[in-house]
């Protein structure tokens, strides 16, 4: 079977591992003797040369990927519902310009790297372009499009990560760069640039936000005493773990029980826990200078004060509610930097969860970090929109069958429809430690709750 020299330039490429081979897509004219699959996004498969993988400049494309991924992730809690995006740009072996996107409406990161370029009075010509997404190529946004500057800058190779799941850009980007006689090379650390960017892919793809939840419970599996003293079960260093987490996404959200026993802030205090000590998180610029969380509230009969801490100039904060005929608390909450939404019970008479990641979802909002208490917790993994579990684990024992634990509600009848989860992670966070998993998807039901809806 023919081979295809890795310095094509007519090359698309999607590279992975397929036993000693390598694969591409190419824009070749379609050839049954040289081909063994036509793709359905790209013309067509084609074996490549097998050397490629152990080449130097494989290993050169793979290093500037990583590199690129670890400038997008400085973007991190700053760019959404953007993706986080880097860019380095390569010369004889030579990093000339790189850069990352850095706030919604403000320079892609290719734009940033090519203007470095620029201002170094440094010839693109035959240079490669290193980037974790595809460039985008429409018009729809606050910013003008990345290709026709790629193009310009007369740069002779594009290595990407991943393709843009935006049903705008999807491909487009690589045609537009391809028809422009630059080699594209796709796949390169694929995974790890599609975890980077899980919440955009879930929210441009589905348009509802990508949801984690986080609980603290002692090692017999409590999240508060039968007093309802919860403070503090985790240590200060699983606390500063949270703040970093809330920094990272676009909204927290609680129920209306938890507002009432607690009265919490919501906010990020990196820095204000004692017992850490300082951290590159906390004397980054981008997070001194970070936007809060906006703040959801489960809150049915809409009983929280105007008083609470959640409510207030510090964030943005959204309650969600099914009362009528109350007008003066609405108007009174609204003029304080608050939104109030109403919503219809579902059938079993509760706040329906999918409506409420949709409205979300319209809102911009591309993930979400639920915090809430066990029945909180319960209704929205019963309904299916979580997507990955953070379970701080503390060595101590609080023991009580009245003492709360992290999923309520009526619980499942048999251990076979126990929600799965897949992906572990465990690390240790101070003196406790951190579980965290992925939901399956599909077979498992169960989630605290009669059935589990995992669509």
């Amino acid at each position: 079977m023919p081979t295809v020299n890795p310095e094509s330039q007519s090359r698309i490429g999607f590279l992975y591992e397929s036993g000693w081979e390598k694969r591409v897509f190419t824009d070749k004219p379609y050839n049954p003797k040289n081909y063994i699959f036509r793709g359905f996004f790209m013309p067509v498969y084609e074996t490549m040369n097998k050397n490629y993988a152990a080449s130097a400049q494989a290993q050169e494309d793979k290093k500037c990927i990583r590199r690129v991924l670890k400038l997008a992730s400085k973007g991190r809690g700053s760019v959404h519902p953007n993706p986080m995006v880097g860019c380095v740009i390569v010369k004889n072996g030579r990093a000339i310009a790189e850069g990352y996107h850095q706030y919604p409406g403000g320079p892609h990161a290719e734009i940033v790297a090519l203007r470095k370029a620029k201002d170094k009075n440094i010839s693109l010509k035959n240079a490669t372009m290193y980037v974790n997404l595809e460039p985008c190529c429409h018009h729809k946004k606050k910013t003008p499009p990345c290709v026709p500057e790629i193009i310009k800058s007369r740069v002779k190779r594009v290595v990407m990560a991943m393709r843009d799941p935006n049903p705008q850009v999807r491909g487009k980007g690589i045609k537009e760069l391809q028809a422009a006689g630059i080699e594209c090379i796709i796949g390169m650390h694929e995974q790890e640039a599609k975890e980077l960017n899980k919440f955009y892919v879930k929210w441009i793809t589905k348009g509802i936000p990508y949801v984690l939840m986080k609980w603290a419970m002692s090692l017999d599996g409590k999240i508060a005493a039968r007093t309802g003293d919860a403070k503090w079960i985790s240590c200060p260093e699983a606390r500063e773990y949270v703040h970093k987490m809330r920094a990272g996404v676009d909204a927290v959200l609680v129920g209306i029980g938890t507002v009432l026993k607690d009265n919490p802030k919501l906010t990020v205090r990196l820095g204000e826990i004692e017992g850490t000590v300082p951290d590159l998180w906390r004397t980054n610029r981008i997070f001194r200078q970070y936007k809060n969380p906006i703040r959801v509230i489960i809150d049915p009969g809409l009983k929280i004060s105007p008083e609470a801490k959640v409510i207030g100039p510090e964030a943005k904060t959204i309650i969600f509610h099914h009362r009528l005929n109350i007008k003066a608390k609405l108007e009174l909450l609204n003029n304080n930097n608050c939104k109030t939404v109403y919503l219809q019970k579902n059938k079993n008479g509760t706040m329906d969860f999918k409506q409420i990641m949709r409205f979300l979802g319209g809102q911009n909002i591309s993930s979400v970090l639920i915090e809430g208490g066990g029945n909180t917790n319960a209704r929205a993994l019963n309904s299916g929109v979580v997507d990955e579990v953070f379970a701080f684990i503390s060595p101590k024992i609080i023991g009580g069958e009245n003492a709360i634990t992290p999923v309520e509600g009526n619980g499942i009848s048999k251990i076979g429809q126990a929600t799965r989860l897949k992906d572990i992670k465990i690390e240790k966070i101070g003196c406790d430690f951190l579980l965290s998993g992925k939901l399956q998807r599909g077979n498992s039901k169960g989630a605290g709750i009669n059935q589990c809806s995992q669509e």
